[in-house]
């Protein structure tokens, strides 16, 4: 086995990867001196842990947790925030993967599944395998696979087919990702996608990962909605209720508590928008101030500031003294002040500072009281910094929730454009699924090929061809996304025509290696601004649909070239192949016409006989090979002339087994036609020459004496004949080609057999042009079965029936 490591690889590789890894897995269970050194480290590490926990290989099924549904129901009433938060995101996960083969699955911290939704044929199928609600599947009794996996290493990870220990999971792949409790780091629980091991793909590892984080996310929001529980500490035992009530009560100020729940209510804040706002108020009330102001940024001209003031007179007079304020450079340099008090009635006797160097700000109160005691200061720079905090995890949250949102769609993109057999013939559903996962209105992909666009996505929309491909020259010249906005272009005489239909538009470039290949204009009919983050995320797309694009073409050319190069290793073995089909009649032909003409005095009769007779037997056969050319030239044209007309078909078959005795006397031919079949309504001439052709090839490739059988029978709604030989058989990887046109068996070529690879091919576009179709099978004990089957006409023709009423 190859040193490299093995690792999940493209789909391609996927079948051969899956046979080695079994491989190396009977060895590992057979003994323990294996080297596992081609594994990854994290399946080889999982598979040391199972053989030390003599975990069964065998297992099929796996064991469930709760005995019954009542225990099930507790269980998830225990994890009941963790369910309420993942209850969504597995939603989004079902809604993306669709009916695409996958099995979404939620699993607690011990490994034990509470919910499982997806694919309703994967459900079924995985059911059998026990991925089920209740069951469990850590290390210790499912063996390696992906929630165990997570469970010990707390790692995203993903396994396929034989990377699983237990042989019950050797045809799926599983992807797990752990869901840690936002704060002291435990794990809450697993969230995994199963499927079949053929659907292993690595972009999954990134869609459960952010959606492992929109779980944690929202299950903090639901802990915060919990009641405040009392902080205990180990060795701490309350004392007794009737001490609690003998001790004298200590009077205590109510700022610690407002200190408490003003921080918890910031900590709730995730919107980077809104948390400024709920800092200066909670401020604000802590303080008991009547104004306050929230100022950040390096900029002293134009600082961005966010005020809170209390209702009345007060508060009016508070806002003045903050506008002030905030243009005082004073003020605005506390922004840089290591203190976290600062208070200079000298320069500034109303504003007290709270300074935020984390975030380059400050924050302003003003109140009625001049006086600052220690407690309100300290207070006041706790809430500051605990504040500035959460305000700079907001940010960073909401930026990390932006990239998983545009993971997700690029990954979600991604997948669709896997999924397509051929996206240059499908670019509208490619427009629509970009609109629907950017939330846009409009848009469509232009392609630029040999100086011809071809535009395809919203229908509706007057493409002006002249002004498309200099805005396509533009978008190729300058490399980069061209963002177009009506507001902007009210000046612009005559209005743009993709203005007229848009009022925000973006061009970007579809290149692959610096090749262009075209343009996707994509916008919205209202105003929408569109930030850096949109740019670059429709950038991305673009790149992809350029790359998608790029690769169905090569694979088109690849295609078309190996079409050429069959059809010339095609032309070539017909060209030898004619080539002896003639020459040998023409030959034949010559040699008997110099022999007539060299001996034309002393030939006898019988001999001019035998002469003129192989002449004209050469010439029938020449004339034969001509025929099925032009035969097959009109099949396909289309202009093959089909004489039908109602047939009965044993007479018919009865005919060409007559006819093919007279011609090969020794051939030895059955037939089991029964004289009650229905009429047929057909081309007889055309029917008798397929025959007549199954019958030679029986005959040529067959003992010299047969038999040779033709059977007929008929179906509900078909009329199906059988031509059976002893010949060797057709190889199956060959059946489908046997009826192309010059095509002939490898066996034929290199042992020269003669023939033109007509015949069959004739046949097949005789017997479709019919309706009906044309295949081979083997024969039982040796040989070939070429069978016919022909649609049943829905009227037979009536019986003549004469004046005097008799038939």
């Amino acid at each position: 086995m190859s040193e490299a490591p093995l690792h999940i690889a493209a789909s391609g590789d996927l079948d051969a990867l899956v046979w080695q890894i079994a491989a190396l897995r009977e060895q590992f269970l057979a003994s323990s001196e294996v080297d596992l050194s081609p594994m990854r480290a994290v399946i080889r590490d999982s598979w040391q842990r199972c053989r030390m926990l003599a975990v069964n290989a065998e297992v099929q099924l796996a064991r469930f947790a709760t005995a019954n549904d009542r225990q099930l129901a507790e269980l998830r009433e225990r994890c009941a925030a963790l369910l309420r938060a993942a209850s969504p995101v597995v939603a989004r996960l079902r809604a993306t993967l669709g009916d695409a083969g996958y099995v979404v699955a939620l699993s607690d911290a011990e490994g034990t599944l509470l919910e499982v939704d997806g694919d309703p044929y994967c459900r079924r199928r995985l059911a059998r395998k026990g991925l089920l609600p209740g069951s469990n599947w850590s290390e210790a009794v499912a063996g390696t696979n992906a929630i165990g996996v997570v469970l010990v290493t707390g790692r995203v990870v993903q396994l396929v087919g034989a990377e699983h220990y237990c042989s019950g999971w050797q045809d799926v792949t599983c992807t797990a990702a752990p869901i840690i409790h936002p704060d002291d780091g435990r794990l809450l629980g697993v969230l995994d996608i199963t499927g079949d091991y053929r659907l292993a793909r690595p972009f999954l590892t990134g869609v459960l990962a952010a959606a492992a984080a929109e779980v944690q996310r929202r299950y903090r929001l639901e802990w915060a909605r919990q009641p405040a529980r009392p902080r205990t500490f180990p060795g701490w035992t309350p004392p007794p209720a009737s001490e609690r009530l003998a001790s004298p009560p200590h009077p205590q100020p109510d700022r610690f508590p407002r200190l408490a729940a003003a921080m918890r209510a910031i900590s709730n804040s995730f919107d980077p928008q809104h948390t400024p706002a709920v800092i200066t108020e909670h401020m604000g009330r802590l303080l008991n101030a009547t104004g306050v102001a929230l100022v950040e940024g390096g900029s002293i001209d134009r600082p961005l500031a966010y005020f809170w003031t209390a209702p009345g007179e007060a508060g009016e007079r508070a806002l003045a003294i903050l506008q002030a304020a905030v243009r005082d450079p004073v003020a605005l340099a506390w922004r840089a002040c290591a203190e976290p008090f600062i208070y200079m009635p000298h320069l500034l006797p109303n504003l007290a500072g709270f300074p935020l160097p984390d975030i380059g700000g400050v924050i302003l109160v003003t109140r009625p009281a001049q006086s600052w005691p220690i407690a309100d200061q300290q207070c006041g720079a706790t809430l500051a910094a605990h504040g500035a905090a959460m305000l700079r995890y907001a940010r960073l949250y909401t930026d990390l929730q932006a990239y998983a949102a545009q993971t997700e769609v690029i990954n979600s993109l991604a997948f669709f454009l896997s999924t397509l057999l051929d996206p240059v013939r499908q670019l509208d559903a490619v427009v629509q699924r970009i609109l629907a996962l950017t939330r846009l209105d409009a848009g469509v992909i232009v392609l630029k090929e040999d100086q011809r666009l071809t535009v395809a996505g919203t229908p509706h929309i007057n493409i002006d061809q002249a002004q498309v491909a200099a805005l396509i020259e533009t978008v190729f010249a300058t490399g980069q996304p061209i963002w177009l906005c009506r507001q902007h272009a009210v000046a612009l005489e005559p209005m743009p025509w993709f203005l007229t239909d848009f009022c925000d538009l973006v061009a970007l470039p579809l290149a692959v290696n610096a090749t262009d290949i075209g343009m996707l204009l994509i916008g919205s009919r209202a105003h929408r601004h569109i930030s850096g983050e949109d740019l670059s995320l429709l950038l991305t797309i673009a790149q992809q649909l350029g790359l998608t694009l790029s690769n169905a073409r090569l694979r088109q050319v690849v295609s078309e070239n190996e079409a050429l190069r069959q059809a010339n290793q095609l032309k070539s073995a017909f060209l030898a192949s004619v080539s002896h089909d003639l020459r040998s009649p023409l030959t034949a032909i010559r040699a008997s016409v110099e022999d007539l003409l060299d001996r034309q005095h002393a030939v006898s009769v019988s001999e001019h006989r035998a002469l003129l007779c192989n002449i004209a037997r050469e010439t029938a056969r020449l004339s034969r090979f001509v025929d099925q050319l032009l035969d097959l030239s009109r099949i396909e044209a289309g202009t093959l002339p089909i004489d039908r007309e109602w047939v009965e078909l044993a007479a018919l078959v009865n005919d060409v087994v007559a006819g093919f005795s007279q011609q090969h006397p020794g051939c030895h031919i059955e037939t089991f036609v029964s004289p009650t079949l229905p009429l047929i309504y057909i081309d007889p001439l055309l029917l008798t020459q397929v025959l007549w052709n199954l019958l030679e090839n029986a005959h040529k490739y067959g003992p010299p004496t047969g038999p040779i059988t033709i059977e007929a029978f008929c179906t509900n709604t078909q009329l199906v004949i059988s031509v059976s030989d002893r010949g060797p058989g057709i190889p199956p990887s060959e059946r489908r080609r046997i009826f192309d046109r010059f095509y002939r068996l490898e066996r034929d070529r290199r042992s020269h057999r003669s023939g033109s690879g007509l015949g069959l091919a004739i046949c097949h576009g005789i017997i479709t042009a019919h309706g009906g179709d044309i295949w081979v099978d083997d024969r039982p004990h040796g040989g070939s079965v070429f069978r016919i089957a022909l649609p049943l006409a829905g009227d037979e023709p009536s019986t003549w029936v004469h004046e005097d009423g008799s038939a």
